[in-house]
């Protein structure tokens, strides 16, 4: 009996996991450009999704703001079905080429946020660029990413 019951949980665990291991495929019911931007969000990417709507004119907030995708936001909804394999696994390293107090401020931006990092190089107030980008926009950009901070050996 205790075989039999063993047997049954064995074959449903993993007809369950093959179900789940199953890739999703979407039938769009309409074909405009949320819907698009939604497909490519899942099939694609969340900046792939960014990319189209940029491409077609539209600002990208506004639009983010204003559609949803299965009632979650682009990003989410992205997130939901992307395989997230292939960005985890693409790094890339940031090397300070000085040891000036903006250059560090802008590196530890990225790890403890803008404000504190311009606090900690007693830097408030004063506009920091990082890369030609102000500290706000470098931050946003690499922020997100898997990035790793080397400092500069070659001196």
């Amino acid at each position: 009996m205790k075989l039999s019951t063993l047997a049954i949980t064995f074959t449903l665990a993993l007809t369950s996991a093959q179900t789940f291991a199953q890739k999703v495929v979407f039938k769009p019911a309409m074909d405009n450009l949320e819907t698009k931007a939604c497909l490519t969000a899942a099939n694609d990417g969340y900046f792939a999704a960014r990319k189209l709507i940029r491409k077609s004119g539209l600002d990208f907030a506004t639009f983010s703001a204003t559609v949803s995708c299965n009632g979650v936001s682009l990003k989410k909804f992205a997130s939901q079905y992307v395989d997230n394999t292939d960005t985890a696994a693409s790094s890339f390293a940031l090397v300070a080429k000085d040891g000036d107090v903006a250059t560090q401020a802008c590196l530890a931006a990225l790890s403890i946020g803008e404000t504190e990092a311009l606090a900690k190089f007693n830097l408030k107030g004063e506009t920091i660029f990082c890369n030609s980008k102000s500290m706000s926009t470098f931050v946003r950009r690499y922020n997100t990413q898997n990035v790793v901070v080397r400092e500069n050996s070659a001196e």
